[in-house]
Order: C-alpha cells, then structure tokens, then sequence
C-alpha cells in the first residue's frame, strides 16, 4: 500500500522529468560535449536566456546529471555516452520518444474523461518518427535480445518469420545460435529503412530478409518453421489479432512454433504494474490496443489453432508466451 507522502513523492517526481526532458530539448548534453561551458554561453548555444538557463543547469548538477566546477558545467560520463549526439553510443531513438510523448500523460485525463480520439490515428505514417521510432526500438531491444534468443534457439529454428519485426534485432541475436537458420522480417517501408543500416552492422545479417508490407496482408502458406510476434498484440484488438494469429498459423509448417513477446498481465490486471501502466499508454496511442492477460492470449491462441503453452519471465513487465500449431 502507497502511504501518503510516497504518492506525493511519485506525483513530485513530475518536476525532476521536466527539468530533464528541458535538458533534452535546449540539447545541453550535446552543447557540453567533453568539454565545459558556463551558463551565459550554453544558453547562447541554446537560443535562450542566461539566467534562466543557469537555473536549469544548477537543477540538473543537484540532481547528478552534470557536474559543476568554478562556474562551468560539464557532462557526467553517463550523460556524454548515452545523451550527447556526438557520442557514438548516442540513444537517439530513446531522446525522440522521450521528446515526443512528453505531453502523453498529459492527455491521459481527456482520454478517459472523453474515450479514444479515432481521428488522431488517421492518416499517413511519418516516415521520420518512423525511422527513429525504429532506432528506439532496437535500443530497447537490448534489453531482452540475450534472454530472447537463447529461449528461441533452444530448439531448431529453421526458416523465422519476424512479424512487424521492427528493427530486427532479435531476429539477428537468434540466428547467430543456430548457422543454418535464416529470417525474414516483414513491416513497413520506412521501418525497413532502418532495420537495413541496423541490421548490416550484425554478424547475422546476411541471412535477413527484407519484406516490405503490412502485415494484415500476410499470405504464405505452411513457409515457416518459428513465427516471432513480439511486441505487437498489444497494439491491436482481440478480433484483430485474430485475424493475425490465423494468418500466422496458416504460415507455419505443422507442429511449428509461435513466440509473442510482450507486457503480459496476470489474471487480477494489476500486475506486472509495468503491463498496467503499457495498457494506458496503448488507450492514448493506438486506436484498438491494451495489455492483454496471459489466459486471454492463451485463449485466443487455442481458438485460433495453437496449443502446447510455455511461458516465461524477461523483466520490467515482458514476458514471452510460446505456443505450437496444432
């Protein structure tokens, strides 16, 4: 149970993300480099104002997110590495979406009060918030790509099919266990963009192939050995998934194996709190999606031809469901 000064704690932590999501946006790692400025110059570098700024940057030193010496500041090496676009480790895919969501809980009270705002949704895909949504998600990826790959390849994998494989990150991990197995990554043209120059840079990459298509179109029949759904159920409504996992069950060859992964919740819908918090994320940003349970995604597997259920634990709320065509 959350005593009341730890919920005024959580709701005050809203200050520290502002003052570093401001951080982001004036681009003050990356101003800073490796070297030190003082306030008056870095706002000049910013376009903002002086003492303003100086305000900032002494929050952002309070905090630990840079250092202050005899009036200049300077990066920390976690700031340099991971947030300063001239660093090759740079997670620019992470910065983007932090940038762009920074008004997404914002939204959260009309949302409910109002429901889901289906015009929103409409439209063309922004092929830039695509590519770096795609960077996002291959650094995210890192994460469970180990874990992913090691469960997936403990059996034969074959010929894969990585559905609205995004990146294709774990597609890559998974075939450096196994020398004979190769992939093939479906999604959109912008997506694949990325995943190519990702992709290139993996020891396994030559044996990826690129599809580019909607995955609602998906029409092979009895191709693949290992189909990889990972991180997509939760975009989409039961029917529409459905609709998905029959088109994925006729792709397999008999007895071949399905792996989803995503943010499962157990049957009370509270925890992981991770999965709980996601299925808001999913009413804001997508027209049809939530975090399902794993006895509904197993539900709507056996309905649509799978059984022989293993699940699996990553963390921070993921978990992979493994399932066989029957």
């Amino acid at each position: 149970m959350l005593k009341f000064q730890e919920i005024i704690d959580k709701i005050d932590q809203l200050e520290e993300a502002n003052i570093l999501l401001a951080a982001l946006e004036f681009r003050i790692f990356t101003h800073l480099g490796n070297g030190g400025l003082t306030a008056s110059v870095l706002a000049r570098k910013a376009k903002a104002q002086a003492e303003p700024m100086e305000r900032l940057l002494n929050a952002l030193a309070g905090m630990g997110a840079l250092k202050k010496q005899n009036k200049k500041y300077f990066n920390t090496s976690e700031t340099y590495k991971h947030f300063c676009e001239d660093s090759p480790h740079y997670k620019r895919g992470h910065v983007m979406l932090r940038k762009t969501n920074r008004d997404e809980w914002s939204g959260l009270m009309k949302v409910i009060r109002e429901g889901r705002n289906f015009p929103e949704f409409e439209g063309e895909d922004d092929p830039e918030f695509r590519r770096e949504f795609t960077y996002a998600m291959h650094e995210r990826s890192q994460l469970y790509a180990t874990q992913i790959s090691e469960f997936v390849a403990r059996k034969p994998v074959g010929y894969l099919l990585d559905l609205g494989g995004g990146p294709g990150s774990y597609s890559a991990e998974i075939l450096k266990h196994e020398k004979q197995a190769r992939a093939m990554l479906v999604d959109r043209p912008a997506t694949l963009e990325s995943a190519r120059e990702i992709i290139a840079q993996q020891k396994a990459g030559n044996r990826i192939e690129m599809s580019e298509g909607d995955i609602f179109e998906l029409d092979h029949k009895q191709m693949f050995d290992t189909v990889l759904f990972s991180n997509i159920l939760h975009i989409y409504s039961t029917k529409e998934n459905k609709i998905l996992l029959k088109k994925i069950h006729r792709a397999l060859k008999p007895s071949g194996r399905l792996i989803l992964v995503d943010l499962f919740l157990e049957e009370n819908e509270t925890s992981p709190v991770d999965a709980a918090f996601f299925s808001l994320t999913m009413l804001m940003f997508t027209k049809t999606g939530k975090s399902y349970t794993f006895s509904e995604t197993e539900k709507l597997l056996t309905a649509t031809g799978f059984g022989k259920f293993k699940r699996s634990p990553l963390s921070n709320g993921s978990s992979i469901l493994e399932c066989s065509r029957k």
